[in-house]
């Protein structure tokens, strides 16, 4: 559900009709235009399409996959459902009945199991229901709180600037602590990463350029940025390279004991002004920094 693709992926799939370069793009327009208008090509509109669309009973099929589907990726989700229930009534009715049977105040390409059918989702019959729903406060809720963070009492509002990270050490080097070390790296930033031994430090080392080699073969990441990124990249066993970090990531178990060694050591190698952060996702902050003296710049970085 809601899968992004490519244009070239829509123009297989008969979702887009031509695929042009930016240069080209007003000229072909442009030419489409005339040659619908001298009919040339033929005048299409969108909801009358059905040559992606097979029997009633396979599309019934399809959709009640689709729903099983939904309901276990993303349970009490109304809003999937709701676009099930316009393309279901789109497929029985016509696309014109479909369009009118949600809102969502934005166009949405659904493309299910090989079933495409366009969806222009305007005010009527479920608009209520979904705005109404719990999913939606909690969307609606997350939007704005999400731009409320940049708002922060005594802080913006009187100018204050975040001082600059030259300089980060990740501790740890396994799938997260060589993930976080990789967007570091994409960024721009120098990493120390440190391990417990050299044995554990190779194989974070090569969890990193595994990882920016997959950018470059994806296309993300040139093969000259790669190398650059490798080049900003410093491996260690102990803390000998952190004190002149100006930000610390520690990314190792779940253990409370571990990582409250690890908060005291950190906290008289690296610089007063050193950002000491842990990417748990379940142990109090608090507890993290209980025994060190600088619960003032313990804080939480979870990464995903």
């Amino acid at each position: 559900l809601s899968k992004p693709i490519s244009a070239k992926e829509g123009n297989k799939l008969g979702l887009v009709d031509i695929v042009v370069s930016h240069e080209e793009l007003l000229q072909v327009c442009r030419q489409w235009a005339v040659d619908i208008a001298i009919r040339l090509k033929p005048w299409m509109y969108s909801l009358r399409l059905t040559d992606k669309i097979g029997s009633i009973s396979h599309a019934h099929e399809i959709i009640k996959a689709a729903r099983q589907e939904a309901n276990r990726v993303t349970p009490n989700m109304p809003q999937h459902q709701a676009c099930l229930d316009a393309i279901e009534e789109g497929i029985i009715w016509g696309g014109y009945v479909g369009s009118l049977k949600v809102c969502i105040m934005f166009f949405h390409v659904l493309y299910i199991y090989g079933l495409v059918v366009y969806c222009v989702f305007s005010e009527a019959k479920l608009s209520k229901k979904m705005m109404l729903s719990s999913t939606s406060k909690g969307l609606i809720h997350i939007f704005f709180a999400q731009r409320a963070t940049s708002k922060v009492p005594n802080v913006t509002d009187i100018g204050l600037k975040p001082r600059s990270i030259k300089k980060v050490g990740v501790i740890g080097g396994g799938l997260m602590g060589s993930g976080i070390a990789t967007a570091l790296l994409r960024s721009d930033i120098p990493v120390v990463l440190k391990e417990i031994d050299s044995t554990c430090l190779q194989k974070g080392l090569k969890m990193i350029e595994v990882n920016l080699e997959s950018l470059v073969k994806k296309g993300a990441m040139s093969q000259d940025k790669m190398f650059e990124a490798l080049s900003i990249l410093k491996g260690v066993v102990d803390y000998s390279e952190f004190e002149n970090v100006d930000m610390v990531i520690e990314a190792v178990m779940e253990k409370v004991p571990l990582k409250q060694t690890i908060f005291r050591e950190i906290e008289k190698v690296c610089p007063p002004h050193c950002i000491l952060a842990t990417n748990t996702s379940s142990i109090d902050l608090h507890v993290v920094g209980a025994k060190t003296r600088s619960q003032d710049r313990i804080v939480g970085a979870h990464f995903f």
